[in-house]
């Protein structure tokens, strides 16, 4: 389906969108890969890299043209600090680059199909979640703006979809994303790379925030990219959930991640630090029906990341304008 083809990547030098563009590459696609970040693509991959802001609707006009399929993966990906630091900062950048792109994928008549790519923190609190579930509840205080700010390219597509009844955008909504290339940096990273960080660095003891009860569906960034290619590849409009669909608690990751790592480390606990909602686990129900299976398994997955980070260190070259601290490494 994508041998020849012209495909945009938007955030393909990221987390996500790395896997995503070698994937489509191997397929035979002529992948261009946009964001702002140094270009880290592996030249054998034969993708071409453009760095443009999407904040601007001519940029996103002028990238989709001539293509057949758009990937919008780009986004932020920022630790409850960031997300409680810079709240008009990233409810803006995401309307922004999410409604310029959603606008261009539907206003470029060569564009056959895209994708938009949400995210579970446009729910609320809740142990677990189906895709309906999203529009009898308000997003979580811990993800209220950019989860607001999701729902709303969510809202766009089904506005385009309903006025002009012919659907041309795929939705997920990835659970925890980890994998190589993550932001690593203590101030602002997520859970996986932090722990991943943290046990790398650790000589005797490696500590976590709360007792380590809280559960999470953690998912390898090369099944998201997977499960993004499947949905466009399949022509499937309903948004659906993007995880393994079981729960994983803090203590079994970082316990996981010690045993990887090799070393014999004490687990210690800090109980004064938030730990987020106590439970965030969708049900992929949804897009295990349309016969889709994740690939990578935890241990794997983690043991894959901390060697990634052992050799490689914190990620350089990634635009990052939501600074915390003096040093942001």
């Amino acid at each position: 389906m994508f041998k020849n083809k012209k495909v945009l990547v938007t955030g393909g030098t990221g987390l996500v969108g790395r896997e995503a563009v070698e994937l489509l590459s191997k397929r035979g696609a002529k992948v261009t890969s946009v964001s702002l970040d140094d270009n880290n693509l592996n030249p054998e991959w034969g993708a071409n890299y453009v760095k443009k802001d999407l904040r601007s609707i001519d940029n996103c006009m002028e990238l989709c043209e001539g293509m057949d399929y758009v990937f919008h993966i780009a986004g932020i990906k920022g630790s409850p600090v960031v997300m409680k630091t810079f709240q008009y900062q990233i409810f803006r950048d995401f309307i922004m680059m999410n409604t310029n792109m959603i606008d261009a994928i539907y206003s470029t008549p060569s564009v056959k199909w895209g994708l938009y790519t949400s995210t579970i923190g446009i729910y609320g609190p809740a142990r677990t979640f189906k895709e309906d579930d999203v529009w009898t509840q308000n997003p979580s205080p811990n993800d209220w703006y950019a989860g607001w700010a999701k729902r709303m390219g969510e809202v766009q597509v089904d506005a385009y979809d309903e006025q002009h009844g012919a659907p041309k955008v795929s939705i997920i909504r990835p659970a925890n994303i980890y994998g190589n290339f993550d932001n690593f940096d203590l101030r602002t990273s997520t859970l996986i790379p932090s722990l991943t960080r943290k046990v790398s660095e650790a000589e005797e003891s490696v500590e976590i925030w709360g007792t380590g009860e809280a559960g999470r569906d953690i998912i390898h960034a090369r099944d998201v990219a997977r499960a993004a290619i499947f949905a466009v590849e399949n022509g499937i409009s309903e948004p659906m959930n993007v995880g393994n669909g079981r729960t994983f608690t803090i203590k079994e990751v970082i316990e996981t991640l010690v045993k990887v790592s090799g070393k014999d480390l004490e687990i210690t606990h800090d109980l004064t630090k938030p730990t987020g909602d106590q439970f965030r686990v969708p049900i992929t129900d949804r897009l295990e029906g349309h016969g889709f299976e994740v690939s990578v398994k935890l241990e794997d997955g983690l043991r894959e990341t901390y060697e990634w980070y052992s050799k490689n260190g914190p990620t350089k070259g990634r635009f990052n304008p939501y600074y915390i601290g003096e040093n942001n490494d």
